[in-house]
């Protein structure tokens, strides 16, 4: 996943101008936003749903809420977006950063399930 968003920010690169939005997310809270939207397309594909349009719903609903979460728009957003894409080697550590945290956030996940599941190695007394 992580290759194939990078392809399309190089992509996007050529096609972008260098001016930077007057609403431009900062980069940490871009990073956020990132990592919420992963997490949401995420829960979107653990559903398995038959029909792609019911997903693309259910993540558009989800979409909505991280924008109001972080008190932007989708205007904002692709802006912001298409703004940091121009600038390769800065989206590149943007997605670093979204990937160590996201994995951060998933062993700390795991942990905890660990942590609740009862040990069934040792016996009764």
């Amino acid at each position: 996943m992580r290759a194939i968003i990078l392809l399309i920010a190089g992509l996007l690169a050529g096609c972008s101008t260098s001016d930077k939005p007057d609403n431009l997310i900062p980069e940490d809270k871009m990073i956020k936003l990132l990592e919420d939207i992963h997490v949401a397309e995420n829960q979107v594909n653990n559903l398995h749903m038959g029909s792609a349009d019911s997903s693309l719903m259910v993540y558009k609903g989800l979409e909505k809420e991280i924008f109001k979460k972080y008190q932007i728009d989708t205007a904002i957003y692709r802006a912001s977006f298409k703004y940091y894409v121009a600038r390769p080697e800065q989206f590149k550590s943007m997605y670093d950063r979204v990937v160590k945290n996201l994995e951060a956030k998933n062993e700390l996940y795991l942990k905890k399930q660990r942590a609740s599941k009862p040990d069934t190695t040792k016996k009764p007394i």
